[in-house]
């Protein structure tokens, strides 16, 4: 009996991750597609307008996750506890805020960053075992698509 009831606590976490991994891959089309449109040739439109707008959605994405960060501990039993993750989940969202403005390529080497940063930071959440393994290998799988979209969009900013 126990190991049955196992076996569905397994099954019923794989199921509750398909949910947010499906929404999350969703999510990186908009780094793709915007990136991808800085490199195609004689699109100035694009260029001026897919860089506007990566900019602004690396911006709310970056915010999101550390969002994720406070959303974590809001009911935490003892608050004064983690009043260090309160003032750390701000961070993404002022780093994000000094990137949109950065000048150049700067403001997505910034943003690789920061999504490099928070990407660290909430795989060692799993790795303290607070938060379902699933959300790292979520985080890991984004990181390792959104930082080097980030870099490439940094290089188109040179080239």
């Amino acid at each position: 009996q126990e190991g049955l009831t196992m076996v569905e606590d397994e099954d019923a976490e794989q199921i509750a991750s398909r949910a947010p991994f499906m929404l999350a891959l969703l999510g990186f089309v908009p780094f793709a597609v915007l990136t991808g449109a800085q490199f195609v040739p004689s699109a100035t439109l694009a260029h001026t307008l897919g860089l506007t707008a990566l900019n602004v959605y690396a911006a709310i994405i970056l915010s999101f996750l550390g969002g994720i960060r406070w959303g974590m501990v809001v009911n935490a039993p003892d608050q004064r506890a983690v009043i260090p993750v309160f003032l750390l989940s701000v961070v993404p969202s002022l780093w994000a805020w000094a990137a949109f403005f950065a000048p150049g390529p700067w403001g997505f080497v910034m943003y690789a960053i920061g999504f490099a940063a928070m990407g660290w930071w909430d795989r060692a959440l799993v790795a303290r075992g607070e938060a379902p393994a699933w959300f790292g290998l979520l985080r890991v799988t984004l990181t390792l698509l959104v930082a080097p979209t980030m870099l490439l969009a940094a290089l188109s900013r040179i080239i």
